[in-house]
């Protein structure tokens, strides 16, 4: 009872977050003209996905004993999977938190100066080389073409309109 504790938890706070979320994303206001698809739509489905996931799981947490522990083994196989054999640690990192919120924090600020492109483009690769990882040339690339093409998906198919910052000549 005593080992899930801290997920049960995080499953109902994770419930009351998706609540709150989905309940505001109804207060955004339509615009004039009646389309298929208004400015909330995107936001809604969002808050849906979080809500059902979140009660998924918390059913999980709350439906029986605690889930089988891992051993040290398979906790290191899974970390060797996505990279990260070298960052599994037993407490948090309180240092890498900070430097994530202020990373958040830069990409709020200068989202409008320099726009979506370049913006994100740079916060990932301030991530990537923080969290000093081997790949560098991959992860630069999957850097350019994500933070373009999102702007493309978000820009020319949804048709929302995302700042250029200096990358105005891209605008359609």
């Amino acid at each position: 009872m005593k080992e899930n504790r801290e997920e049960r938890i995080a499953s109902i706070v994770l419930i009351i977050f998706s609540a709150v979320y989905l309940t505001s994303a109804f207060f955004i206001p339509m615009p004039a003209l009646k389309q298929q698809l208004g400015p909330g739509a995107f936001p809604i489905t969002v808050g849906f996905a979080m809500l059902i996931l979140g009660c998924i799981y918390a059913w999980q947490q709350f439906r029986g004993g605690p889930p089988p522990k891992e051993t040290e083994e398979e906790i290191e196989k899974r970390a060797a999977i996505i990279g990260a054999e070298e960052k599994i640690e037993k407490k948090t990192d309180l240092k890498t938190m900070g430097f994530i919120l202020g990373l958040m924090l830069l990409y709020a600020f200068f989202f409008e100066i320099l726009g979506y492109a370049i913006t994100t483009f740079l916060i990932f690769m301030m991530g990537v080389f923080y969290l000093d990882r081997r790949h560098l040339v991959r992860d630069g690339v999957i850097a350019v073409i994500s933070s373009f093409v999102l702007y493309y998906i978000f820009t020319l198919l949804l048709r929302v309109q995302l700042p250029a910052g200096p990358l105005k000549f891209l605008e359609y």
